[in-house]
């Protein structure tokens, strides 16, 4: 019974038993008795070392099981597996290097698009569109200065200068006006470059046409003198000329009438209302100021031409960055040639009476743009 015992325990390289439904085997100090071996017991302790065997093999299919599911997740995030998810350290998007410690996802079936906002999404736009400026020049008021000055610059400022057409139609119906808003804007996105333009014409408000409002400025000078000025180079008698006219009492460029409409200064400020024509009409005077208040970056004045450019490049850089040092070098002394020719005290005085409203938006003019 010894020698069985012992080749019983060989076969079952085991030193322990318990119960045989346990995996978990008790210890047996010292050797198998011989009191202890039989054939049953021989049998019970056979099976209990095969059970034990194969909880030995779950468990260490378990733990093959767990290892190679840590394997595969460390390769997937290392690159190494080709899951069809890859994910990349330091991609480049486009021009740009994203950081080490960030990563995005690439889907191979899914491409991604990038999509440009609406204006809805975008939200509310700025109300003045500071790529474009707009010169609604008043006639023999200097402005060619600035016209000159602009297409100077244009090559130096990356934009472009553009003379309208139909300069002589000053006065526009409400389909005229929003016919040249978006004339304007065809050609703003035609030319796809920031955008500077001239024309004779009175104040639009983009805005009301539902478009963005340009860059105003404007040129006005002393109403008596441009006045003058015009009627002289107008009249086929220049000698005495002014008199002739103020006794004649039929011509209207020297024989103004309160309520009449003239194409001064103030109607290219106040806009295509017909009040706004009418001569010393109040309400066209505080429309004119309330527009250039809101809506005019730069009024400038002919007689203080150096400070009119000085402010334009200050406030308005974009257009006009340089325009001192060239207006100093090339244009300087144009606008102080003209000539105005000489009247008398009264004829002055007379004109500075019938021009009331316009002499005061001049002042004002004068005063805010001297303002610091």
């Amino acid at each position: 019974r010894s020698r069985q015992s012992e080749l019983l325990l060989n076969l079952l390289d085991y030193s322990g038993t318990g119960d045989a439904g346990s995996c978990r085997a008790g210890t047996i100090n010292g050797t198998l008795t011989t009191e202890a071996v039989n054939p049953a017991l021989k049998f019970h302790q056979l099976v209990n070392g095969m059970r034990y065997r194969k909880c030995v093999v779950q468990y260490y299919g378990i733990a093959a099981v767990l290892a190679i599911v840590v394997y595969c997740v460390f390769a997937c995030f290392s690159g190494v597996v080709d899951t069809g998810l890859m994910i990349y350290r330091t991609p480049t998007v486009g021009q740009r290097q994203v950081t080490e410690s960030s990563f995005w996802i690439s889907y191979p079936s899914v491409s991604i698009r990038h999509t440009t906002k609406s204006l809805v999404e975008l939200g509310k736009m700025d109300e003045v569109n500071k790529y474009f400026l707009f010169l609604n020049h008043v006639p023999k008021c200097g402005a060619e200065i600035l016209i000159l000055l602009l297409q100077r610059l244009q090559g130096l400022n990356n934009f472009r200068h553009v003379r309208l057409k139909n300069g002589n139609k000053r006065f526009l119906t409400r389909l005229q006006q929003e016919n040249l808003v978006y004339e304007v804007y065809d050609r703003m996105k035609k030319e796809a470059v920031p955008l500077s333009l001239d024309r004779h014409v009175y104040f639009i408000n983009f805005t009301s046409f539902g478009k963005q409002l340009p860059v105003y400025i404007n040129l006005i000078r002393n109403p008596v003198d441009k006045v003058i000025s015009r009627t002289f180079y107008k009249s086929k008698s220049r000698s005495n000329f002014y008199e002739n006219c103020l006794t004649s009492n039929k011509s209207t460029n020297c024989n103004f009438k309160n309520g009449k409409p003239y194409d001064l200064s103030i109607p290219y400020f106040c806009g295509h209302h017909k009040q706004c024509m009418e001569l010393n009409n109040d309400w066209a005077l505080q429309t004119a100021k309330s527009n250039v208040e809101k809506y005019y970056t730069v009024v400038g004045v002919l007689e203080k031409l150096d400070d009119t450019i000085d402010v334009m490049e200050r406030k308005i850089p974009y257009f006009f960055k340089g325009a001192k040092k060239i207006y100093g070098q090339e244009f300087f002394g144009i606008s102080k040639n003209r000539y105005v020719p000489k009247v008398s005290d009264v004829i002055r005085q007379r004109l500075s009476e019938s021009l009331a409203k316009e002499l005061e938006f001049y002042d004002w003019i004068k005063a805010r743009l001297l303002q610091p």
